[in-house]
């Protein structure tokens, strides 16, 4: 099975979207202390995975930027390993 830019281009799309709505819950979960996010741990679940692996000492952008960088990377793997699953087991 081969991989074609397309398949990549609509996945970095998606996966863009996805780095978007991270920030959004991030945002919120930060700036509402009293409420949480309905779903934060699922829309951030690539980026918080990531942050596990570091102490709570890190600096924030750093954290930030590992924060952005694995949503991005989780959400892309996420919809090209699915996708291609999805028409692998696709019945015509």
């Amino acid at each position: 099975m081969r991989i074609l830019w397309p398949d990549f281009k609509e996945a970095l799309l998606w996966a863009f979207s996805g780095v978007v709505m991270g920030i959004i819950a991030f945002g919120y979960n930060y700036s509402f202390i009293t409420a949480s996010f309905p779903g934060y741990a699922v829309f951030t679940g690539p980026a918080r995975f990531a942050l596990s692996f570091f102490s709570e000492e890190t600096a924030f952008w750093p954290k930030m930027t590992i924060f952005l960088v694995s949503q991005y990377i989780g959400y892309f793997l996420v919809i090209v390993i699915g996708k291609k699953l999805f028409l692998l087991f696709k019945m015509d």
